[in-house]
């Protein structure tokens, strides 16, 4: 009885040592962490779809460029690795799935500072969505973890659009005629009528 508590004992003491070894040393990431990203970059196998890659670029790049990091957070560069890419099993069969690690990497030393591995699920196996679904659940991780702001889609204002509905076998819309012209007659000067008073001078005498 009493070997079988200290074996009990023991192996709880040494799960509690590898525990805290790899929450310490190798900071694994648990919780939302607070840097500087100052570049990222997404790497995957030649397995990966481009289109995962990409969007997963795009999404964390922008997401880096929103975020205002507070005074004195540690400048870091963020490295993606996507390991693998696959699909799901049973209810979720089709369903794409990605495992990938993240890194930040210090600016000034040059060594990573928190490291951490992440399996997400898409949300949709339609043709021409489930690569930007799964692209957007790996961001979405990776703003969960590092703190990054979710960037807001500009609101485009569009002009107001005017529809016409026209049937074929409508009538043809009634032609308005042209209004005629009024000719323009130009005096002639040979008739024009000039009074003699009009801008006359002169002397007049009187007979006795």
């Amino acid at each position: 009885m009493l070997a079988r508590i200290f074996r009990f004992s023991f192996a709880l003491l040494l799960f509690v040592a590898l525990a805290s070894c790899s929450i310490f040393q190798g900071r694994p990431i648990t919780r939302p962490l607070v840097y500087y990203v100052r570049e990222v970059t997404v790497m995957a196998d030649a397995g990966v779809p481009l289109g995962v890659i990409r969007g997963v670029d795009r999404r964390v790049s922008a997401a880096v460029a929103s975020t205002r990091p507070p005074a004195g957070a540690q400048r870091v560069a963020m490295l993606v690795r996507i390991e693998e890419v696959g699909t799901g099993f049973g209810a979720r069969r089709g369903i794409p799935n990605a495992r990938f690690v993240t890194t930040a990497v210090s600016l000034e030393t040059g060594e990573p500072v928190a490291e951490g591995t992440f399996n997400v699920s898409g949300t949709t196996d339609a043709p021409g969505m489930a690569e930007e679904s799964l692209a957007e659940e790996i961001s979405a991780r990776i703003r969960f973890a590092f703190s990054l702001v979710n960037p807001s889609l500009r609101k485009v204002v569009r002009p107001p659009r005017t529809m016409m509905t026209k049937f074929v076998n409508d009538p043809p819309e009634p032609v308005m005629p042209e209004m005629p012209v009024a000719p323009v007659v130009v005096p002639n000067p040979a008739a024009t009528r000039i009074n003699p008073e009009d801008g006359a001078s002169g002397t007049i005498r009187l007979g006795n």
